[in-house]
């Protein structure tokens, strides 16, 4: 089974499509063979990072068409093998529960040593599926208010939605996950889920315990401009262990350049062209944290 590594974010605008196709370069650079997924199926544009204008086969062919998994793989000259995503396609945006696990299983079948999927921004719930389908998780934002706030609400609505499904199965439990669908009435933090669930069943709670304990998250910084900016990580750092009890891992940062933004422009993707510089470097060693920590 291959190594599932979701990247996300709360927004959009952060540079998350950047940092999962660099991520997939590097990983390639590095002796790892990666596969690269644009798992964005609302508004797929990570085809774009890779030089193409129109990818010819896509996640809309396997789902839709029943085409092997195998034949919708697009070799690209960077030695990347990449997933197009649907983005213009009626309903794709919105697929069952049943596909979204058939999808992710049948990546980790396909024998490459990573599998690098670039969510949707949002809370859509493909992408929180994905996220918490994911073995490896890694949520990409800059130091903007809009941004960590955004950061934060999705990290809460993963692991909710996580809870609220392992919950599901016993109706014990049933006002436990209304309030957990219900923004008016949910819960502000996890301690009072398992104070709630503990009344019920105190082995429930322990189980629930023990997940959020091993429920991790790496957390990247992108577009840093001053160095003041990176305590960003530790005020965030604070507010997700107090309100969601969970360890987030810092992985490293991106700084602010200006290239990446006329590498997107003109298609040419910029970790195989810019090779020597402090943002590719800062990049690698994201890489390797990002496999040792998570």
């Amino acid at each position: 089974m291959a190594d599932i590594i979701a990247v996300a974010s709360g927004k959009g605008g952060v540079g998350k499509s950047f940092f999962s196709s660099s991520l997939a370069m590097s990983l390639t650079d590095a002796g790892d063979p990666a596969l690269l997924v644009d798992a964005d199926l609302g508004g797929a544009n990570l085809h774009n990072f890779l030089g193409y204008k129109v990818p010819p086969v896509g996640v809309y062919n396997f789902l839709r068409e029943k085409t092997h998994i195998e034949d919708i793989i697009t070799k690209t000259p960077l030695g990347i093998d990449f997933v197009a995503g649907s983005g213009d396609v009626l309903g794709m945006a919105h697929i069952t529960k049943i596909e979204r696990a058939r999808f992710i299983n049948r990546l980790g079948d396909l024998g490459y040593t990573h599998v690098v999927m670039d969510l949707g921004a949002g809370t859509s719930f493909n992408t929180i599926d994905f996220f918490n389908l994911a073995n490896r998780k890694v949520i990409v934002m800059n130091s903007e208010p809009t941004s960590v706030e955004n950061a934060y609400g999705f990290i809460k609505i993963a692991l909710y939605r996580y809870l609220e499904r392992f919950l599901s199965s016993n109706r014990a439990f049933e006002e436990i996950n209304r309030r957990l669908r219900n923004k008016s009435l949910t819960y502000s933090s996890i301690d009072g889920i398992v104070s709630d669930v503990t009344k019920i069943d105190p082995d429930v709670a322990e189980m629930i315990k023990k997940f959020i304990s091993e429920y991790r998250i790496g957390i990247v910084l992108n577009l840093v401009r001053f160095k003041k900016e990176l305590n960003v990580f530790y005020g965030f750092e604070t507010i997700i262990k107090k309100y969601l009890s969970i360890t987030i891992e810092k992985l490293g940062f991106i700084p602010y350049d200006e290239k990446v933004s006329e590498s997107v422009r003109i298609m040419q993707p910029f970790y195989c062209s810019n090779r020597d510089s402090g943002t590719v470097s800062c990049i690698d060693d994201i890489r390797k944290m990002l496999l040792a920590k998570l």
